[in-house]
This record gives structure tokens, sequence and C-alpha cells, in this order.
């Protein structure tokens, strides 16, 4: 007589433990990591917008000879979307377009809004003016130049905590209006 001895196709405890334990400690490191990750992103991604947004309307106010607008915008749903005219509103969004009939709004139905972007009302990224002209409204010349006759600027950060900060995005813009990005590394937020 012989015995078959019958061989266990699964895992031991210790097995499973260790696994556990590397999973633990590669989620402890790799987090972390992600939500940074995540953060700088968004971060990235809304001071893309804001620049690309500039230069469009920059292109516009040449192209089409008229003046044209950046604002921070209360809503961009419906036929009229509303700029905000109040400072500090640039966290919610803005519109770009060119105000024709000088309303204060533009008008879909009419060609005058270009662009609407939102930002999440999950956000915590703060959009910050450098000076008083550019509180609510950048407004280009039809030549393409910035109206307010000055250098234009917005400093854009991440609320979301951090050890050291995350880098602060500087927007700026000369008066001949062309938006340039940077990535300050020494300013935090």
């Amino acid at each position: 007589m012989s015995m078959k001895r019958i061989h266990s196709k699964g895992f031991t405890i210790l097995e499973l433990m260790v696994v556990i334990a590397i999973t633990g400690v590669v989620s402890a490191i790799g987090i972390p990591s992600m939500k940074a990750f995540l953060i700088q992103n968004e971060l990235s991604e809304v001071a893309q917008e804001l620049r690309l947004s500039m230069k469009l309307a920059r292109s516009e106010a040449i192209a089409r000879g008229v003046d044209a607008i950046v604002c921070s915008s209360i809503t961009a749903a419906g036929p009229v979307s509303t700029c905000s005219n109040v400072a500090g509103n640039w966290n919610k969004g803005w519109l770009v377009g060119v105000d024709i009939n000088n309303n204060g709004q533009l008008d879909e139905a009419s060609g005058e809004l270009i662009k609407a972007y939102d930002i999440n009302d999950n956000t915590q990224i703060t959009i910050t003016p450098t000076a008083p002209a550019f509180d609510h409204t950048v407004s280009y010349l039809y030549t393409g130049w910035i109206s307010a006759g000055t250098v234009l600027g917005f400093d854009i950060c991440s609320g979301y905590g951090a050890a050291d900060g995350y880098p602060r995005r500087e927007l700026r813009s000369s008066i001949a209006g062309a938006p340039q990005l940077t990535k300050n590394t020494v300013t935090r937020c």
C-alpha cells in the first residue's frame, strides 16, 4: 500500500501576512505621492487654461479689430454669460469674449462669448490678481495690448497644505499683452 500525499494549493497565513505588510508599506508611500501629483496637475491645468484664455482674448481682439475681455464669472450657463464684476471671483471660473454692445455681458447668440471655463467647486485653487486693475477683468485693446496700461499678473496657488507647500504658478503679461507662465519654486503656497 502506498500513501498518496496531497499538496495544498493555497497561501499560508505567513505568506498572506507578508503580502499585506508589503501592500501597507507601498500604500503608505504611494498614496501621499499620488495626492501631491493630482494637486500639482490641477494647479498646472488651471494656470495653463487661464494663460490660454488670455492668449485667445488677445488674438480675438487683433483678429476682429475690437476690444476683447477675460473676466471672472458668476456662471457660464444659459444664453447670456455674465462677468462677475466682483473682485476675487477668479476661483469660480472665467469667460472670454468680445463685448460688442458694451453691456458687461457676453451674449452667446450674438457671438460675443468665445469661451467659458468653470472651476470645480471642490477645488482649493486660488487665483489672485497682482494689481487691482485686474481684480475681475482683463481687457485687451484691438491692438492686442492690455488696456489698463500696466503689467498684468496672477498668482495661482493650491489651498491644500503640504510640508513645504506647492510651487506657485505665476502668470505675467507685459503691456503688449503676451502672457507667460512660470513655476516659482522659491515662493510656495
